[in-house]
């Protein structure tokens, strides 16, 4: 009887550790899988476009020796005020050497993103204008910028370390191992190995495009009316203010990358309207949340770094008239700025 015992414990045993190695082989599997999509997910978001920066970054990708003069990096504020035509006739710069890398709601990490992505972006530009906004520092505001799938894209694993939320960061690690940014349908990889075969790119960022709402009717219509993009929802960005390290972090990177091959860095903050303001100015938590950007990005001035920090129109001689929504600006209003901003350049000293 003992004897049957003892070999019906043995087949158990033996199946648990067969069970147990099974596990374990398939865990190894897994991991070593989700490394190897980690390693290669920047070729793939590129062929899927999946990523909101993935345009700009395949734009950069392509442009193998970069020799710009100027560049503008931010969000589709920096889109549409700076009117690339006329900044070249003013600085006798070619078009073709003014870049501007935007990216729909871009933070302090998608604007370094940029020039990581591309380590000969800054090489040969003398000046860098980088855009910001008091937004971008705020702790509770959606975390990830513009979009999760970017930040579950291109961020490093560093970066996920880094990140705050032990939640979100458990679940960025978890998505570096085995990437659920690259999960897709049948379809989706169906169509992604045809990519790879046939070398299918996605639609290339055109840094030479205007906004459409700047030479478009009906275009100028939809973002005026967009409650997305009114005073009041703009405004929501600022609550629960809390100063955000990491996201300093970030912008502190930039600049010293920018530092160590440019000539001169420029933070600048275009201005929005004057609601917006007024606003910011009956609540204290959000003029105390202006106040501490502010104090920041002072705080990072040096030889080499300046700041353009014009909060309403009128600190740059315009008015409302410039504005389509709460910040972003007309055809019009985009050469009055860029008109000032190039004024406000050459007196100090930091193009001829």
């Amino acid at each position: 009887m003992s004897s049957h015992l003892y070999i019906l414990n043995f087949n158990i045993i033996n199946k648990m550790q067969s069970h147990t190695k099974v596990i374990i082989v398939t865990f190894i599997i897994l991991i070593c899988t989700g490394l190897g999509l980690s390693i290669n997910r920047d070729s793939f978001e590129k062929l899927s476009n999946k990523s909101y920066a993935t345009p700009v970054i395949s734009y950069l990708d392509l442009k193998k020796t970069n020799d710009s003069k100027v560049i503008f990096l931010g969000s589709s504020r920096i889109f549409s005020c700076i009117k690339r035509d006329l900044f070249s006739r003013l600085s006798g710069i070619e078009q073709s050497k003014i870049t501007i890398l935007w990216s729909s709601g871009a933070g302090t990490w998608e604007e370094l993103l940029f020039c990581r992505k591309n380590s000969d972006l800054l090489n040969s530009s003398p000046l860098v204008i980088i855009e910001v906004g008091p937004w971008m520092f705020n702790k509770n505001l959606f975390p990830l910028g513009a979009g999760e799938t970017a930040f579950l894209t291109w961020s490093t694993f560093q970066e996920r370390l880094e990140f705050p939320n032990l939640k979100m960061r458990s679940f960025l690690l978890a998505d570096y191992l085995y990437p659920i940014s690259q999960r897709r349908t049948l379809d989706e990889w169906d169509s992604l190995i045809y990519a790879l075969i046939v070398g299918k790119r996605p639609k290339i960022y055109n840094p030479d495009d205007v906004p459409e709402w700047h030479y478009k009717q009906s275009a100028y219509e939809k973002i005026a009316a967009d409650p997305m993009f009114s005073v009041r929802t703009q405004i929501s960005q600022l609550n629960h203010y809390e100063f955000a390290e990491y996201k300093a972090e970030y912008l502190k990177r930039l600049i010293k990358l920018a530092e160590k091959k440019s000539k001169n860095i420029v933070i600048l903050q275009p201005p929005l309207r004057n609601e917006y303001f007024e606003i910011i100015n009956s609540y204290p938590e959000l003029f105390s949340a202006e106040m501490s950007s502010l104090s920041f990005i002072h705080s990072l001035e040096n030889k080499n770094v300046h700041s353009i920090l014009w909060e309403r129109p009128e600190d740059c001689g315009l008015n409302d008239s410039v504005f389509v929504d709460y910040g972003h600006f007309n055809n019009n209003g985009a050469y009055l700025f860029t008109q000032r901003l190039f004024d406000k350049l050459k007196s100090l000293g930091l193009i001829k």
